[in-house]
């Protein structure tokens, strides 16, 4: 059956609809409302088929079919999530074969979805063997922009920690963990700085130290690429996660650097709003003051990680 292509200003005008939902799904999904997130997810998957089918160069908008289908998924059924997860990799693996270093982390990420997927029916183990292999595949992988990579990379070290956590292996866990965790932090390291609200560059925090510097200023998540977003929440829970199991071993060093990236992804996604945000990053703050104390007396090199973190600069913004 024949279709009619689109004309220029109508393309353009549903491209500028497709990146407006795909921004209000990401917004939304950090707040917490995923009902919200799933109905602009599944109103930019029909952009971008709708896009794919009457554009007259289909090549430039299979990215953005794939990046959709990839996305919705996380808000389908199982069956449904399979389904789409599989368009979506086929996509991405012609992609990537044309152009590795532009595709090739996005059909990894894919990978990713897929092993949760197969973690929340139940198959965990199954989840721990693929995700293994995608992190291996990360490391290797080339990379147009290696922030992209290594914010895939925590994401797939964050769930295999978690997942090899729910098996008993905690060890094996818990250093997944610090893995995406460091991954974490290199691909943050790669933002822009954005603005202070005192209208002042982001810089270093008085008292120095690893933890006090402040790179991006308060809310630099809400000015952080889409990415960087997407893996927030389940950042916070992993940091989080690696503060309490390095306390309750007694290794504060590591349990003081743990607390710096749980305070500080906690303190963007408060600063987003929400009340439950909120609450999390107060006691997330809480925690971290104890063992920022601890290694003050017990880690001796890192007593500086408590220094910038004196005060709740997040909580107090946001509920001012």
């Amino acid at each position: 059956m024949f279709k009619a292509r689109l004309k220029p200003s109508e393309q353009g005008t549903l491209e500028r609809r497709y990146e407006f939902h795909v921004g209000e799904a990401v917004r939304a999904a950090l707040l917490g409302d995923y009902e919200k997130a799933a109905g602009h997810s599944r109103t930019a998957l029909e952009i971008s088929r709708e896009l794919y089918g009457g554009s007259r160069d289909q090549a430039a908008q299979r990215p953005g079919l794939a990046a959709a289908l990839a996305g919705n998924a996380r808000y389908q059924r199982t069956l449904d999530s399979v389904a789409m997860l599989t368009q979506a990799a086929g996509h991405y693996a012609a992609l990537a074969q044309a152009d590795p270093g532009q595709y090739e982390v996005e059909r990894l990420d894919v990978l990713v979805t897929v092993a949760l997927t197969a973690d929340a029916v139940g198959s965990t183990p199954d989840a721990i063997r693929l995700l293994r292999e995608v992190i291996g595949m990360y490391r290797a992988a080339p990379a147009a922009d290696p922030a992209t990579r290594d914010a895939g990379l925590a994401k797939a070290c964050f769930h295999l920690g978690r997942c090899l956590l729910k098996a008993g292996a905690t060890a094996d866990g818990l250093a997944s963990i610090d893995a995406g965790l460091a991954a974490a932090e290199s691909a943050r390291r790669g933002l822009p700085a954005v603005a202070r609200r005192d209208g002042r560059p982001g810089g270093e925090r008085a008292g120095g130290g690893a933890c006090a510097r402040d790179e991006h200023g308060p809310g630099w998540l809400s000015g952080a690429p889409r990415l960087v977003q997407a893996l927030a929440p389940d950042w916070a829970a992993a940091a989080t996660c690696s503060m309490t199991l390095h306390a309750a071993a007694g290794r504060w060093p590591a349990a003081a650097t743990a607390a710096c990236a749980a305070v500080r992804v906690s303190g963007g996604l408060a600063e987003l709003g929400g009340g439950a945000r909120l609450d999390a990053h107060a006691t997330i703050l809480a925690r971290a003051r104890d063992v920022w104390a601890r290694a003050r007396v017990n880690g001796g090199a890192a007593a500086p990680l408590a220094a910038g973190y004196a005060s709740e600069p997040a909580t107090t913004a946001a509920r001012g």
